[in-house]
C-alpha cells in the first residue's frame, strides 16, 4: 500500500521514490544492507515478517512494488509466499524479459511492480490470474498510487498534485521530489502522499534511488524509528 513517482534526469539518469503505507502495528522493517544476488549487488530494507522487501536497487536496475493490481481485489484465504519476496526474486533473472517469461505467479496476492532501468521502465501488474506488462515512456514523470489504498478519485487527485509540482521543478533533485512526498496534499492527512489515518495506516519510510552514470544512491528513512541513510551502490561495489 504505497505510493511512487518516477522522475527522469536530464543527464541520463533518474530518481524513483517509494512512499511505504503500512500498518501503524506492523514491525519495524530491517534497515537497507547490501547483499550479494547472482553476481550483483543489490540494497533493500527487509521486512522481518516476511523476509522480503518493497523496495532494492542493483547499480543498473531499480525494482519497487505496490499493493494491488488495477483494482482492489478479494484476498485469498492463503498464498504460497509474500509479495515481498517477489523482489529479491527478480534479481536472480538476466532480465524483465526472462523474469516475467519464467517466474512462477500462482497463488500470489496481486500486485504492481515497476522496473527502472537506464532508458527504460517497465510496468508489470499481476492480477491474481494474469501477468500485464506495460512499457512506459522512460523520458517522462510518472506516479502511481496503491489501489488497495486509493479510490480511483483520490488517485486522480494525487496525479493532479504531481501534474501541478512538475512546472515548478523543471530540473528536480532528489530533495525536490522527497519534499514533494512528504508535503503534497489538500489538508486530508487519509490522501496526501504522506498519508496518517488515525495512526491506524501511515507512511512508516521513504526511499529514494538516484541512478545516473552506472552509479545508484540509496537514500532512506524510516520515520517511525527516526533514522536516515545513503548508501553508493557501484557496478564493482564490494559486500563486507
Amino acid at each position: 500500500m504505497c505510493t511512487a513517482t518516477y522522475v527522469p534526469l536530464a543527464t541520463n539518469g533518474f530518481i524513483l521514490t517509494h512512499s511505504r503505507d503500512e500498518k501503524a502495528i506492523r514491525p519495524a522493517a530491517r534497515p537497507p544492507k547490501a547483499v550479494s544476488i547472482g553476481d550483483q549487488a543489490v540494497i533493500f530494507p527487509q521486512d522481518p515478517q516476511s523476509q522480503g522487501t518493497w523496495i532494492a536497487s542493483s547499480a543498473r536496475t531499480t525494482v519497487c512494488l505496490l499493493n494491488g493490481a488495477f483494482v482492489p481485489h478479494q484476498v485469498q484465504p492463503a498464498y504460497k509466499q509474500s509479495r515481498g519476496l517477489v523482489i529479491p526474486h527478480f534479481f536472480t533473472y538476466p532480465s524483465i524479459n526472462a523474469f516475467s517469461a519464467a517466474y512462477d505467479f500462482d497463488h500470489i496476492e496481486p500486485f504492481t511492480l515497476l522496473v527502472a532501468e537506464a532508458e527504460r521502465l517497465t510496468e508489470l501488474r499481476w492480477t491474481g490470474q494474469r501477468l500485464f506488462t506495460h512499457e512506459k515512456d522512460p523520458n517522462r514523470a510518472h506516479i502511481w498510487s496503491s489501489v488497495t489504498l486509493y479510490t480511483p478519485d483520490m488517485i486522480k487527485k494525487r496525479e493532479g498534485w504531481f501534474g501541478d509540482w512538475l512546472p515548478q521543478h523543471p530540473n528536480p533533485t532528489v530533495d525536490d521530489i522527497r519534499h514533494f512526498h512528504q508535503s503534497a496534499g489538500d489538508g486530508d492527512a487519509e490522501t496526501s502522499i504522506r498519508m496518517n489515518r488515525q495512526h491506524a495506516l501511515l507512511t512508516i519510510s521513504l526511499t529514494s534511488i538516484v541512478q545516473q552514470d552506472g552509479d545508484a544512491e540509496f537514500i532512506y528513512e524510516d520515520f517511525t524509528q527516526s533514522t536516515f541513510s545513503q548508501q553508493t551502490i557501484r557496478p564493482a561495489y564490494a559486500i563486507a
